[in-house]
């Protein structure tokens, strides 16, 4: 992966790379809806900046084989991966908006862990 990946181009603006960094704990009903664990609005992208971000999810037990994590990203479609119990994966992406968990139907909850490692561009641009 080259430096294209992690860091914004040179577009007439400076400004330097902001990290939030965050995890918890998930505990969801089996067969509900989507739980959002992150989102950001779709207007932070009108100033022309960048997100990267990677989300690690840990599926500890549950009512299935499988919870299903979606990443959103801007004019993109979501991706969705499976992570089967007792196991962590992890996905990388440029511009991502979203992260929601799924528990597929049955009895009991679906628990498990999440980190999210998310980088903005902080921009300013030349005489504003």
């Amino acid at each position: 992966m080259g430096c294209n990946a992690c860091c914004p181009d040179d577009n007439q603006q400076t400004g330097t790379l902001a990290t939030d960094e965050f995890c918890g704990n998930f505990d969801i009903a089996c067969g509900t809806g989507p739980e959002v664990l992150w989102f950001l609005d779709q207007t932070f992208f009108d100033a022309l900046a960048q997100t990267a971000g990677t989300v690690s999810v840990y599926f500890e037990s549950g009512c299935g084989d499988f919870v299903t994590v979606t990443v959103s990203r801007k004019d993109l479609p979501d991706t969705s991966f499976d992570v089967t119990p007792r196991n962590t994966r992890s996905i990388s992406v440029l511009n991502l908006t979203g992260v929601s968990i799924s528990c597929p139907p049955g009895e009991g909850r679906c628990r498990g862990k999440y980190c999210l490692n998310v980088h903005y561009d902080v921009l300013v641009t030349p005489g504003v």
